[in-house]
């Protein structure tokens, strides 16, 4: 159960980060018919602490793992707003360098490797600030809403 809770935690706040990062999007974290910025990652993730009852410290030391690694993965969501451009200027080309799409496509596969390790680990973090019964309650409402988005 506790494992569970852990992997639980490990999605919502994988997720949560990943939408806050993105730093696009209007008022309320929505643009263009999907979630952007940290509105979104924000309020969900405070709507998860306050459904396991968090403690004021517990919270404080979450938000700083997560505060730590927006600032860690950030700048490689950040580098892919460069990699329309980049692939533009390959397609435009008199020749097709398919060496030089395969070596953008490792780099950027690699940059989302070392991100998702970043996530994965802070979201780690996080469980361990929970205590196995919030770990656990926490599961049980995630499977709870899981039921509801059938």
């Amino acid at each position: 159960m506790i494992a569970a809770g852990a992997l639980a935690l490990l999605v919502i706040g994988a997720v949560g980060v990943t939408c806050a990062l993105s730093g696009r999007g209007g008022p309320g974290g929505f643009a263009g018919g999907r979630f952007h910025g940290p509105g979104f990652g924000e309020r969900g993730l405070e709507r998860v602490l306050a459904s396991v009852d968090v403690t004021a410290e517990q919270e404080k030391r979450i938000w700083a793992i997560i505060d730590d690694a927006r600032s860690e993965v950030r700048p490689v969501f950040r580098k892919f707003r460069d990699t329309r451009g980049t692939v533009a200027e390959l397609l435009g080309a008199a020749t097709l360098d398919r060496a030089a799409f395969e070596a953008l496509r490792a780099e950027r596969i690699a940059a989302l490797d070392g991100a998702s390790k970043t996530l994965t680990q802070a979201a780690l973090d996080a469980a361990e600030v929970l205590t196995p019964e919030q770990r656990a309650e926490l599961v049980e409402r995630v499977q709870e809403r899981g039921r509801h988005w059938r």
